[in-house]
């Protein structure tokens, strides 16, 4: 014996399919865009990272050269302004030990983002934060 209608249960799930496909779709687009989200995070800590870590080799060398505090942060503000990188305002973004001459170096910045940026609860994985140490050079 045959159902009496075997094109309605068909039908009943029909418009299950794009349910499915809309949520699919959905989903693959948000994690789309935290991948997005990451990867501007990841290449804007490795770009203040190579910013911070040249302005304190400069910082160390130009110490090393004329064993001048201020002359050798700003030397490193120079570099910094080189990367299109903003001199922070406080004084406390360079720090040269004058022992070792060792030159310290603290940058901070938020990557552009498209989701984490947004919400309050995620906004904290966009700011970056780098510190990068230098000794001077034995040249």
């Amino acid at each position: 014996m045959t159902p009496a209608h075997p094109s309605r249960s068909l039908h009943d799930q029909a418009g299950l399919i794009g349910k499915v496909a809309v949520f699919w779709i959905i989903g693959l687009l948000l994690v789309g865009l935290l991948i997005l989200d990451a990867l501007s995070i990841v290449l804007t800590t490795f770009k203040l990272s190579n910013t911070a870590q040249a302005a304190a080799s400069i910082a160390a060398t130009t110490y090393k050269n004329l064993h001048d505090v201020p002359k050798a942060c700003d030397a490193a503000g120079v570099e910094l302004l080189r990367d299109n990188q903003p001199v922070p305002e406080t004084g406390a973004w360079c720090k040269i030990d004058t022992t070792s001459g060792v030159a310290t170096i603290a940058l901070h910045s938020t990557a552009s983002s498209l989701v984490l940026g947004r919400m309050s609860f995620t906004e904290d994985y966009t700011k970056i934060t780098v510190k990068e140490t230098a000794q001077p050079s034995s040249l």
